[in-house]
């Protein structure tokens, strides 16, 4: 895994990590608060998955949706008036910008074939040893 991919974890983890918290510090309605800590959660588990995966791409596919999300239910929840809506607006684009390019990046280094050819190769060698 690259430094890249490194910081892209870190990044989205840290930025879940202030969106879960954002029913603390923020001013907002029950609901802003439940959805900005479970999408939060959801995406620093999804970041934390991917900075210990082999292959993260499918972890960064997820982030990215996980971002997605984020950006739109301020209006789905109905609480885009609130502080912890911009929480979710900001943090929901950062973590989609970084795990959509996190993605992007492991899409073009064929990452996925690699990892797959390494762990055929392994089984294959492990399994021939008599």
């Amino acid at each position: 895994m690259t430094d890249t991919r490194k910081l892209a974890g870190g990044a989205a983890a840290l930025l879940g990590l202030v969106t879960m918290s954002a029913g603390i510090w923020a001013d907002t309605t029950p609901v802003g608060s439940g959805l900005t800590l479970g999408f939060g959660a959801l995406a620093t588990l999804y970041a934390l998955w991917s900075l210990i995966a082999r292959n993260p791409t499918k972890d960064h596919w997820a982030l990215s949706v996980v971002g997605l999300v984020l950006f739109v239910v301020p209006w789905v929840g109905q609480y885009a008036g609130d502080a912890a809506a911009w929480t979710s607006w900001i943090s929901g684009a950062l973590i989609m910008l970084i795990a959509g390019t996190a993605y992007v990046q492991d899409e073009s280094d064929d990452l996925t074939e690699k990892t797959e050819r390494h762990d055929r190769e392994t089984y294959r060698v492990e399994h021939t040893r008599v």
